[in-house]
């Protein structure tokens, strides 16, 4: 009964705007999405890809430096053109890391900002007695003269 009543009542009144949301996930889905959230934000440690870059850079990137100058003989490694390509290398290794980190931090956020929700928007819209009074009023003031004693029981 009430169903009828209801919609009774929006056929006469008409329907309000609405904003609904749904969710994008279902239970199972979200707990799992909660899980990955709380791992990621415990295993939000950069530390790990630093270091394996770091050892890469000692034992790869030094070691083929050191080759290079030693090639061009006795002494070439104390030059000062061996330290300039190792400050180099030490200088692209930071601003590499730099943006490696940017770009983790960025990816661990992104991971928050997935909307949980989606939103649909229906309009507002006239029932029975909202169309048929604006009809009226657009009439004139002098037809609802006329048919307000009707309206009132007179």
């Amino acid at each position: 009964m009430a169903g009828f009543l209801n919609s009774l009542k929006q056929m006469m009144i008409g329907q309000p705007e609405q904003t609904r949301q749904f969710p994008r996930f279902n239970q199972g889905q979200e707990g799992v999405l909660d899980q990955f959230l709380q791992q990621g934000s415990q295993n939000a440690d950069f530390g790990n890809i630093e270091k394996q870059a770091r050892q890469q850079f000692s034992q790869q990137t030094v070691p083929g430096l050191a080759e290079r100058f030693t090639s061009m003989g006795a002494g070439s490694q104390g030059s000062s053109a061996f330290q300039g390509a190792l400050g180099q290398a030490g200088a692209g290794l930071e601003t590499g890391l730099g943006a490696l980190r940017s770009q983790f931090g960025m990816q661990q956020a992104k991971m928050g900002l997935q909307p949980r929700f989606d939103s649909t928007f229906s309009e507002a819209t006239p029932g029975y007695l909202q169309k048929n009074l604006e009809g009226l009023f657009e009439q004139g003031p002098e037809m609802i003269l006329k048919l307000l004693p009707l309206l009132m029981g007179l």
